[in-house]
């Protein structure tokens, strides 16, 4: 059917094969090596550290899952063959973009870098790190034979500030869009946020061109959905309330980076908060600049700022996306144009809420004009992600987004 626009997807998700890690890291490892086992317990396939588990390996592989119909209350599948190709295949996926009209899409992952504390906590840190290494491999492997659909996305193992860096250097001219790492290392028992620890790293994705992406679910997350046993919410109301309680994370992370002085450092170190949406950040904004000034922090603090507000370096440097909201006047005059981007969270449970690309598009951005739509499903994004898409021999107009 296709589209009729050009359409960068900017978060979608892979949903790592279970022989990812057992094919790539050492056989003496064992059990120590991320595997899938079937759990009597949960009745479902489950992914293993050792003999612990971690989370379900299909669960949020809901789209084309024949059992999910319109309606999900946390459930998915409980096996690989229950799950669509196009959530674990590369030519499944091309398959179903080529169906619906995407051009590309931004690849994160759905367990390394999408939940941290298995690999911060890791009592082995060449373990854990070979993990994220054979990830960002996996995924070069994955997109390879497609250039031009896909803009993989780089995990880092962020607390071993060395070894990030040495990991973002060999894979910098590699295609990749940008990093995945936490909003709140402070959450992984790590420094806060603010910290100059992480100067390293902001240094070498600056110097590389890479993005820096803050997914929501970054911090421990654990903590946002813990059950209290006299708590009578169940089922799909549970799913329900905890979608916010996470999405509402990222705005704490948002905070906490613009009042870092970490953009005035890095002027030209692009970020994003990604699957997140984008109805808080107007009050955050506002919220930060009016303290901001009445507690006259840019002439206290000239040299972490610079003299601009947090709205400016927002504006200036960090991108969020969207796939519900509906796109209004209001987002773009206090967020900018060229903050905005479009995702759907394929084939998370969340996302794409219509049957058709076109018909979601519609129905997020159905007041604005086709100049505003084509600057944020193609344009925005081609200008975030540049550097990945020359490597892979797409053309960008070399328009910037005001």
């Amino acid at each position: 059917m296709g589209s009729k626009y050009r359409v960068i997807d900017t978060d979608t998700h892979l949903i790592e094969p279970p022989d990812l890690w057992t094919d790539r890291l050492p056989k003496s490892w064992g059990d120590d090596v991320l595997h899938v086992k079937w759990d009597d317990k949960t009745q479902s396939e489950l992914w293993f550290f050792g003999d612990q588990p971690l989370k379900a390996a299909w669960q949020w592989a809901n789209w084309g899952w024949e059992g999910r119909g319109e309606i999900h209350d946390g459930s998915g599948p409980t096996r690989q063959d229950e799950a669509h190709p196009a959530t674990y295949d590369p030519k499944a996926r091309v398959a179903f973009m080529d169906e619906q009209g995407f051009e590309m899409q931004v690849l994160y992952p759905n367990l390394a870098g999408f939940d941290w504390k298995p690999f911060v906590n890791h009592p082995n840190p060449e373990v854990a790190i070979a993990h994220l290494r054979a990830y960002n491999d996996f995924q070069l492997e994955w997109v390879r034979d497609y250039p031009g659909r896909f803009i993989p996305m780089m995990v880092v193992p962020y607390w071993d500030v060395k070894q990030t860096v040495a990991e973002i250097e060999r894979l910098a001219d590699s295609g990749f869009g940008g990093i995945v790492t936490t909003g709140a290392p402070h959450e992984h028992g790590q420094a806060p946020l603010g910290s100059r620890t992480w100067d390293p790293m902001w240094r070498a994705c600056e110097e590389a061109g890479l993005s820096v992406s803050f997914h929501t679910a970054s911090g421990d997350f654990r903590q946002l959905m813990e059950r209290h046993e006299d708590d009578d919410v169940s089922g799909g109301a549970l799913v329900v309330r905890d979608g916010p309680h996470i999405y509402l994370a990222n705005a704490n992370h948002v905070c906490d980076l613009l009042m870092s002085g970490i953009m005035h450092r890095f002027p030209t170190l692009q970020f994003a908060s990604v699957e997140s949406g984008i109805g808080w950040a107007p009050f955050v904004l506002e919220a930060l600049d009016k303290r901001f000034e009445k507690n006259g922090v840019g002439t206290s603090h000239l040299d972490e700022f610079g003299g601009m507000l947090p709205s400016e370096f927002f504006q200036r440097q960090m991108s969020v996306n969207f796939w519900f909201e509906e796109l209004e006047d209001f987002h773009i005059e206090r967020l900018g144009l060229r903050s905005l981007l479009f995702e759907t969270d394929f084939p998370h449970p969340t996302g794409y809420h219509r049957p058709t690309l076109d018909e979601n598009i519609e129905m997020v951005m159905g007041g604005v004009s086709e100049e505003i739509r084509h600057q944020i499903l193609w344009q925005n994004p081609a200008n975030l992600y540049r550097r990945a898409l020359e490597k892979q021999g797409v053309a960008v107009d070399t328009a910037i987004p005001v």
